[in-house]
């Protein structure tokens, strides 16, 4: 798996004590998603989710703080148990792109990034590595990483209960 790490993109890194099928499932089964693709105190969402290879989806994530937050995109590639590769566009409630600075996002915020999640089998566990072409200093400064490194936190408690 490359291990390269670029400043003009976020990745993170993470082993989880679980099959690459059971880990690509938590991302693929819209039942296990809803349980974990959230932030800390969020909820999620989705108007629309098809988990195919040019798929589409429309979500919301609620936070009590700082209130809605949009996304559209597309699955792009889906390789079971290997690799999924879909678009983050900033959105509205009724689907259409939105600027990040129209809605209250950090103005350097890009509209649209690509997310790659690949995944690899070692020693009975999953190496998952995420990359998003956002830079991560951005992403750490509007809290976008963090809200990634959550998610991964809450989707392992969900693999270790089931």
């Amino acid at each position: 798996m490359e291990n390269r790490v670029n400043t003009t993109e976020v990745f993170i890194e993470k082993t989880f004590n679980a099959s690459p099928e059971k880990v690509f499932s938590a991302w693929t089964d819209p039942e296990k998603l809803m349980k974990w693709y959230a932030p800390d105190g969020c909820t999620i969402n989705f108007k629309k989710l098809d988990i195919i290879t040019g798929g589409r989806f429309h979500s919301c994530i609620t936070n009590p703080q700082y209130g809605d937050c949009w996304c559209i995109g597309e699955y792009k590639e889906i390789l079971p148990h290997t690799k999924i590769v879909f678009t983050l566009i900033n959105a509205d409630e009724n689907g259409d792109p939105a600027n990040p600075a129209d809605i209250g996002m950090d103005p350097d915020w890009p509209g649209e990034t690509l997310v790659t999640v690949t995944f690899k089998a070692e020693n009975g566990k999953t190496a998952m590595q995420l990359r998003q072409t956002v830079p991560q200093e951005l992403a750490k400064k509007t809290g976008a990483y963090r809200g990634w490194i959550q998610m991964l936190d809450n989707m392992e408690t969900m693999l270790n209960l089931n």
